[in-house]
C-alpha cells in the first residue's frame, strides 16, 4: 500500500509511524501557520475575493487530547477550507458532549451506545434544524473514519453506517421572481440613480453571466481584452478547476452593443475608478491589489428624494477586496430601498447566488444558449449541476418572453378532433359545424386547414399582441387530427433555435423560432388533452 495516499475508504488501517509527520509536513503548502497554533490561516490556499475567515480553522475551545486529534483531521481532509472550517465545529459539538456526559472517558472507549445517546439529544434538540442534525452525525462520523488507525482512537468505527438523520431538500424556488427582477433591473440601470459604481458593475456581471459572486469579484483589472468590435470578459472559476491552487479562467465573449456594450462601458469605468482609490488610498493588509473590485467602507439608505444615499464609513482609512458578503449586503439594502416586498409583505432577502440560477435559466431561454454553452460559460465539467439551475422555466419562457399569460392554460382549449369540436359553447358549435371549410385556417408542416377559426363575428385575437399570427390567438381551435403534423413543425423550430442560438446576427430569426416553438408546445398540449377527452367521453357512453 502507498502510505502517502490518505484515504477513508480503504478498509486497510491508515496510520503508522510516520503519518502524524507527514501530515504536519503539509502545513508550509497550506499557510504560515504551526502545528501548536490554535489559529490556523490558509492563506496559500485563499487565491479569490472571499473574506479571510472562509481560510481560516480554529480549534482554541477544544482541549487535549482532541485538540491535536482535530488538527491531524484537518489535515487529512482535502475539502475546501470552509468545509473542514464547519465539520471542526460540528466535531466541536460532539466533544462538548462528552465533556458533560462523559468527562473524563478516553476516546478509545467510546462505544456505539455513547454514540446512540448523543443521537438522542440531536434528535431531541429543537435547536437543531433537520439538515444540521444531519451533519452532526456525519462530521463525527467522517471524523472516526478519517482517523482509522490512529492508536488514541476505537479500532472499530462507533456510528452507524447510514446517518440516521436524513437531509431536507429545500422546496424553495431559488430563482428571484420575474417582478423582482423587472424592478431591480430598472433601478439598476438608471444612471441618474445614485449606486455605487463597483454595485452596479457586479450586479451586471451576475445579471448577465452565470457565475458565482466570488468568481465575479475575483477578476482582474485587464478582465478586457478587445478583438474587433467583440470583447471578451476573463473570469476565473475555482470550484471547477480540479484542485488546483491557480484558477481556471473563462473568456465570455460580449458584442460591444446594446446591452453588451454596457456591460464593458461599466467595467472600463471601475477599472479607472479602482486605479484611481489605490492612488488616494492604502490596501487593506493582505488583499489583492490586481483586483477590478476594491472599494470603501459604505452602507446605502434611502434618502428623501427616493435616491439612494450613499455614506461612507470615515473609522476606515483605506480599501479593501469586495466580496460576497459585502454585496449581499448591498443587495439587501437596495431591496429596502425599493420596496421589494414577498408575498406576506415582509422584506425580500435575494442574494447573489440567486442571480446565478437566474442568468443560467435567461440565457437558456432568452438567448437560445445549449446546455453545452451554458456548461462553458459557468465553468461546470458536466451539464449535472447546470441543469438544477432549470427552475420550473419551461412555461415561464412563454409567460415572460413571448407575451403569453393569457394563453398558458391549456386544459380547457377549444380543440377538435374527428369532426367534433370540444370545450366550446353549443351556439358557436353548431355555428361552426355549419361549415367548418369556411373556417379552416392556417397550415402545419405543409397542410392546411390543420385549425379552426372560432371568432365567428370577425377576426379579433385578443391573446397576444401578435395580431398576425393565428397560432397566437386565443380564438383558434386546433385540430388534433393533425397531432403529429404539429409535433414536425415543433421539430422544424426546435433545429432552427439549435442552428442559429449563437449568431448574433439573426437575433431577430432567433426570437421568431423561440416564438413558434412556445405557441405549437401550447397547441399540441391541447391537442393532447383533447384526443385524452374524446376517448374518455367514448369509453364513458
Amino acid at each position: 500500500m502507498n502510505k502517502s495516499v490518505i484515504s477513508i475508504i480503504s478498509t486497510v488501517p491508515l496510520y503508522d509511524g510516520n503519518l502524524r509527520q507527514r501530515l504536519i509536513d503539509k502545513i508550509p503548502q497550506l499557510g504560515d501557520f504551526d502545528f501548536t497554533d490554535d489559529v490556523w490561516y490558509y492563506n496559500h490556499k485563499h487565491k479569490d475575493s472571499r473574506a479571510k475567515f472562509y481560510y481560516v480553522v480554529r480549534f482554541h475551545k477544544v482541549n487535549e487530547p482532541y485538540k491535536s486529534l482535530l488538527k491531524y483531521y484537518a489535515l487529512i481532509k482535502n475539502h475546501s477550507i470552509f468545509g473542514i472550517q464547519q465539520k471542526i465545529y460540528y466535531i466541536t459539538a460532539f466533544i462538548h458532549f462528552l465533556n458533560e456526559n462523559y468527562p473524563g472517558i478516553a476516546i478509545k472507549n467510546i462505544n456505539r451506545d455513547i454514540i446512540n445517546a448523543y443521537e438522542y439529544t440531536i434528535s431531541i434538540d429543537n435547536n437543531y434544524k433537520p439538515n444540521i442534525k444531519s451533519a452532526l452525525y456525519r462530521a463525527i462520523s467522517d471524523f472516526f473514519k478519517s482517523l482509522k488507525g490512529f492508536p488514541e482512537l476505537p479500532n472499530i468505527v462507533p456510528t452507524k453506517s447510514i446517518n440516521p438523520f436524513k437531509q431536507v431538500q429545500n422546496p424553495q424556488n431559488r430563482t428571484i421572481p420575474p417582478s423582482v427582477i423587472q424592478k431591480m433591473d430598472r433601478m439598476m440601470k438608471n444612471m441618474n440613480v445614485n449606486i455605487p459604481l463597483e454595485f452596479r458593475t457586479f450586479y451586471w456581471l451576475i445579471r448577465s453571466f452565470p457565475n458565482r459572486g466570488t468568481e465575479i469579484l475575483s477578476m482582474k483589472r485587464n478582465c478586457l481584452k478587445t478583438f474587433y468590435s467583440e470583447y471578451t470578459i476573463s473570469i476565473p472559476t475555482f470550484k471547477q478547476n480540479g484542485g488546483y491552487n491557480e484558477p481556471e479562467m473563462k473568456a465570455i465573449p460580449v458584442i460591444y452593443s446594446g446591452h453588451g456594450k454596457f456591460v464593458v462601458e461599466l467595467i472600463k469605468q471601475l477599472k479607472l475608478q479602482t486605479e484611481k482609490l489605490l492612488i488616494n488610498y492604502p490596501l487593506n493588509e493582505g488583499d489583492k491589489k490586481d483586483y477590478l473590485f476594491i472599494g470603501r467602507y459604505l452602507t446605502l439608505h434611502n434618502d428623501s428624494n427616493g435616491n439612494v444615499d450613499i455614506r461612507y464609513d470615515k473609522r476606515y482609512k483605506f480599501v479593501r477586496n469586495l466580496n460576497n458578503i459585502t454585496m449581499n449586503r448591498y443587495l439587501k439594502s437596495l431591496a429596502v430601498i425599493i420596496g421589494i416586498v414577498d408575498e406576506d409583505g415582509n422584506s425580500c432577502t435575494v442574494t447573489s447566488h440567486q442571480f446565478r440560477h437566474n442568468a443560467v435559466t435567461d440565457r437558456m431561454y432568452q438567448v437560445g444558449y445549449t446546455m453545452e454553452q451554458i456548461v462553458k460559460l459557468t465553468g461546470h465539467k458536466n451539464i449535472n449541476m447546470p441543469s438544477h439551475y432549470l427552475h420550473q422555466l419551461k412555461e415561464r419562457q412563454k409567460e415572460v418572453h413571448l407575451n403569453m399569460s393569457e394563453l398558458n392554460n391549456g386544459k380547457n382549449n377549444a380543440v377538435s378532433f374527428k369532426g367534433r369540436i370540444m370545450n366550446l359553447d353549443n351556439q358557436t358549435i353548431n355555428f361552426l359545424s355549419n361549415d367548418l371549410n369556411k373556417y379552416l385556417t392556417w397550415e402545419a408542416n405543409g397542410k392546411k386547414g390543420v385549425g379552426i377559426c372560432g371568432d365567428i363575428s370577425g377576426c379579433n385575437p385578443k391573446g397576444t399582441s401578435i395580431l398576425f399570427e393565428c397560432y397566437a390567438c386565443e380564438w383558434f381551435i386546433p385540430k388534433a387530427d393533425y397531432y403529429h403534423d404539429y409535433k414536425k413543425e415543433h421539430e422544424y423550430w426546435q433545429a432552427v433555435i439549435e442552428r442559429i442560438g449563437t449568431d448574433t446576427r439573426r437575433a431577430s430569426q432567433l426570437e421568431n423560432a423561440i416564438r413558434n416553438v412556445s405557441y405549437l408546445e401550447r397547441i399540441i398540449e391541447i391537442c393532447e388533452k383533447g384526443i385524452e377527452q374524446y376517448q374518455k367521453d367514448n369509453v364513458d357512453k
